[in-house]
């Protein structure tokens, strides 16, 4: 599939700061569709997601009035290769088909960018669609104790749900744009801004939409 024009992945490693990455492009005006939604969406009682996953993983996954229980299937999953592999054959797929009818909406309207804030563009193949790649990055360290505090775990857990993804200094070398997020959330927007910057030179070079 080509390209999709002026649509940019925005991924990174679990607990990088992909999130705040994204409201910094929201305050400028860039729309941005979030792959977390759609797939708590499609996974709603009764939607292709819950159906396919029912059938997969049988009723230990749902709640007694049938509503899927994610903290039971990430447990299920992030254990096992194996079923997380199922599960992603399920989802991912379901989701790039919201996110492709999105971003065709957005362009519709006149968008001159889009954003996709998504954690496995690259691990599943999708980088290949957009324009271009941006990764949000941070220490080892850094990740590590924001995702304990984040999902209240422990490191044990956490590095073995950061292991389940592609490793981040992997997905920083095959970025177009590599925001850091080390520092101070000051520090951290003023990158962003410069990737912004950049891109939107580019934009008014091809396509003078911005204000």
């Amino acid at each position: 599939m080509a390209p999709l024009p002026k649509a940019y992945g925005l991924t990174g490693g679990i607990s990088t700061g992909k999130s705040t990455v994204a409201d910094f492009f929201r305050k400028w005006g860039v729309p941005v569709i979030e792959a977390d939604l759609i797939s708590r969406e499609i996974c709603q009682k009764g939607k292709e997601g819950w159906k396919r996953i029912k059938e997969v993983f049988g009723d230990d996954v749902f709640d007694p009035d049938g509503a899927l229980n994610r903290q039971k299937l990430g447990e299920m999953v992030f254990s096992n290769e194996k079923k997380r592999k199922l599960l992603e054959m399920i989802t991912h797929p379901l989701i790039m088909e919201h996110v492709r009818g999105q971003i065709r909406e957005y362009f519709d309207q006149g968008q001159p960018l889009v954003l996709v804030e998504a954690a496995l563009l690259f691990e599943a193949g999708y980088d290949k669609e957009f324009h271009g790649m941006m990764v949000v990055t941070c220490s080892p360290e850094q990740q590590l104790e924001r995702l304990c505090q984040r999902a209240g775990v422990g490191q044990d857990k956490a590095l073995q749900m950061i292991s389940s993804q592609m490793p981040l200094s992997e997905k920083a070398k095959r970025a177009t744009f590599v925001i850091d997020n080390s520092g101070s959330l000051e520090q951290t927007e003023e990158a962003a801004r410069e990737v912004f910057d950049k891109i939107k030179a580019k934009k008014e070079r091809r396509t003078p939409q911005w204000n």
